[in-house]
């Protein structure tokens, strides 16, 4: 999603979105969410079905995208220029993670629903923008390898990070485990050397996560 001028069918269905993240508080995500939405809300079946024709799973979609919209927003107005590369990821990596403490019920049940092994497509898809995302916030440039040692590191860092926050309701431990995982940021240069003695045998799991982005 562009930091641009969000059109009106996506204020919308931000609109449903924000109607929809009480019932997923209490029930998750699944094929009955609309039809709650349209009981509790008096909206029509029909005109959700229009505004997400790919179901609900558009609409989680939407909520992940628009978050890291947020995110992207937030951290426009942030000074990075001076800043060592570890700590503008952990400034980014923590303002997502306040983003998501405002609504931590619903983001929890978001992610206990992507851990779901039939949805590792949705979770890879996710995980990829994400990460890419956080590495052009931080005015990373990298191309080639680099690019996707970068991205394969801060997709361990951020998805540790995501586990403890949705686990756990101290904020400053999550920052504590943040703080701990940002080590391998620092040392992405001797990691990225030893990888590249094996990288004609390795899969490139970034490729694999960029294939599924949607």
């Amino acid at each position: 999603m562009k930091t641009t001028k969000i059109k009106s069918l996506e204020k919308k269905r931000l609109e449903l979105v924000n109607l929809a993240k009480n019932i997923v508080n209490k029930y998750g995500w699944n094929d009955s969410l609309f039809e709650k939405i349209s009981s509790r809300h008096r909206i029509a079946h029909e005109e959700l079905a229009i505004l997400f024709p790919d179901g609900y799973k558009q609409m989680l979609k939407l909520s992940l995208d628009y978050l890291n919209y947020e995110l992207e927003n937030i951290c426009s107005q942030c000074d990075f220029i001076r800043m060592p590369v570890h700590k503008r990821i952990k400034k980014i990596i923590i303002t997502k993670v306040n983003l998501m403490n405002k609504h931590k019920d619903f983001y929890r049940r978001t992610f206990y629903f992507l851990l779901i092994p039939m949805n590792y497509k949705l979770l890879t898809a996710y995980l990829y923008k994400t990460v890419n995302l956080m590495w052009y916030i931080a005015g990373d440039n990298s191309t080639d390898f680099n690019f996707y040692t970068k991205r394969m590191i801060l997709s361990g860092v951020y998805s540790s990070v995501i586990l403890h926050f949705i686990s756990n309701d101290n904020l400053l431990e999550t920052e504590k485990k943040l703080d701990g995982n940002l080590l391998k940021v620092s040392k992405i240069p001797v990691i990225k050397e030893k990888i590249q003695l094996y990288k004609k045998s390795l899969p490139s799991f970034l490729r694999l996560l960029k294939r599924y982005s949607f």
